[in-house]
């Protein structure tokens, strides 16, 4: 039996008796929630992300209704998941679903790329475990099992790397008789016992044929090219009321939190205005947002502005700074 293949079974094999009973996990999965379980799970933990999953699916039950829904709605219950394109981009693709593929998603590979958002790990995970294609999904717990276990050292966002895994983990997947439960079983094998820090690895099953730990490299892998130096920005909104209600601007659609709503922004410190809390860092993907908020009166306004009350701005999709100091901070006088 060659390597490939019993790592395949092992995995399977691992799968079988700790896997999580999660609600988009079903004997007949259902292509629509396994698609809006893996968008929302992007860069976001399942503990996080499970309770979010319920409250959409249950707000957009299918891709109709998902399609037709008014965008503000959509990002007023994705607030607090960040990443706001995601939600676009799902939108999107449910729109272009019901438009060219009579409200169902396509049932393979090649097609679900053609769909808007989904990219080559959404849709091998959508064509493996929804329509038994067999071909591999690669995401972050991928890239470490599989840098581990075989003991690579080629970067994982380099676009060799890219390649290589992907390669990899084809290899893999072949000669299974079910690509949902070994796709499934590497994603799981990696999210609760190959960790990023303080990985399981005297519980492993596979321990004896893990290159990494043979080789005192667990630490080590897998390897990623470093980032570029983080950047700073200053934002200073203006809290502004008038009979109970406050001034919020809508974001265009490009840049940071595009189409999202927030307080309008001032160019700089006022000189004339009361500071409502101590800074904020807010830390993005490569940006720190230092945000201060003030209560300025209404002629320092630069750009039209629409009042709204607390109510209503809980139906608006907002970055979660904005979000929370809404929710914690705002009193009607």
């Amino acid at each position: 039996m060659d390597t490939f293949n019993t790592f395949r079974i092992n995995i399977e094999e691992y799968y079988t008796v700790h896997k999580r009973e999660l609600p988009w996990r079903k004997d007949k999965p259902v292509a629509y929630e396994v698609w809006l379980s893996e968008i929302i799970m992007q860069q976001t933990r399942v503990a996080q992300g499970t309770p979010y999953y319920e409250k959409i699916l249950t707000a957009f039950p299918n891709v109709e209704t998902l399609a037709s829904a008014p965008e503000d709605e959509l990002l007023a219950l994705w607030t607090g998941l960040g990443y706001y394109n995601r939600a676009r981009n799902l939108q999107k693709g449910a729109r272009q679903i019901v438009q060219e593929h009579g409200s169902k998603l396509p049932s393979s590979y090649k097609e679900l790329l053609t769909i808007a958002g989904i990219g080559p790990y959404t849709a091998a995970a959508i064509a493996s475990i929804c329509f038994n294609e067999v071909i591999g999904v690669v995401d972050g717990n991928v890239y470490r099992v599989l840098s581990r276990y075989f003991g690579i050292d080629t970067p994982t966002n380099s676009s060799k790397g890219i390649k290589l895994f992907q390669e990899m983990a084809n290899e893999c997947i072949k000669g299974t008789s079910s690509p949902a439960n070994y796709n499934q079983g590497i994603m799981e094998f990696g999210a609760l016992q190959c960790t990023p820090k303080k990985p399981a690895c005297f519980r492993c099953p596979i321990i004896s044929e893990c290159a990494a730990f043979q080789n005192g490299q667990t630490s080590e892998l897998p390897v990623k090219l470093k980032k570029s130096k983080r950047n700073a920005k200053e934002f200073h909104f203006a809290v502004v009321q008038a009979a109970g209600k406050w001034a919020l601007r809508k974001r265009d659609t490009k840049g940071i939190w595009a189409g999202l709503y927030e307080f309008p922004q001032l160019s700089s410190k006022p000189t004339h205005g009361q500071l409502l809390q101590d800074p904020i860092v807010h830390k993005l993907t490569h940006l720190d947002l230092t945000c201060h908020f003030w209560e300025v009166p209404q002629d320092l306004l630069s750009e039209p502005s629409i009042f709204y009350s607390k109510e209503e701005m809980t139906k608006l999709g907002m970055p979660i700074i904005i979000a929370n100091f809404v929710e914690n901070k705002l009193k009607p006088t």
